[in-house]
């Protein structure tokens, strides 16, 4: 049931990409002034035990430009109905489920096998709060990077972590 779920959500956010969602530009810095590591096209996965959410990575970055176009969609684990209280009239209120959001990446670097970055800043499914998350991976090979994330929210301390990985699909990428 899961599994059909998940795939009902994931053909709404390719509906909505068919649609006209354009996907981010996004600068890439490199320590060594070139981001030939990065060239070519990227997919993966990311996941949190904590919070059960999973979701997508996609990337290009055609020639050793200083710029790639990344999408990164999340997948929330549970689609139940959530109930709350309206604070003007103390009703309980259905809250809509969390749809498949696609995120912004804000920046990457790159540097001594390594990529690091950060999202902008975002709204969490489960706290309804702003969020930001950073990342930071390693090549373990020519066509993979895996890595880990941390997730912090502005009105707590708490931070939540969980894994990532890419693969390179192709190694020449389209140009835009």
């Amino acid at each position: 049931m899961r599994n059909i779920r998940n795939a009902s959500v994931l053909t709404l956010v390719l509906i909505a990409a068919a649609c006209g969602w354009r996907r981010t530009p996004v600068p890439v810095i490199s320590d060594s002034g070139s981001s030939g590591l990065l060239v070519g096209s990227w997919s993966g996965e990311y996941s949190s035990r904590e919070t059960g959410r999973s979701g997508s990575i996609s990337f290009e970055l055609a020639s050793e430009k200083d710029t790639a176009y990344c999408d990164v969609v999340m997948i929330p684990a549970v689609q139940n109905l959530k109930i709350a209280v309206d604070p003007s009239n103390q009703t309980p209120v259905a809250r809509q489920p969390a749809l498949a959001e696609p995120l912004k990446v804000k920046f990457v670097r790159l540097g001594e096998g390594r990529i690091t970055g950060n999202l902008e800043p975002y709204t969490d499914p489960d706290c309804a709060c702003t969020v930001s998350t950073t990342f930071e991976g390693r090549f373990t090979g020519a066509d993979r990077i895996e890595g880990t994330y941390v997730t912090t929210g502005k009105a707590s301390s708490q931070s939540i972590t969980g894994q990532w990985k890419v693969t390179r699909k192709t190694v020449a990428a389209a140009t835009r």
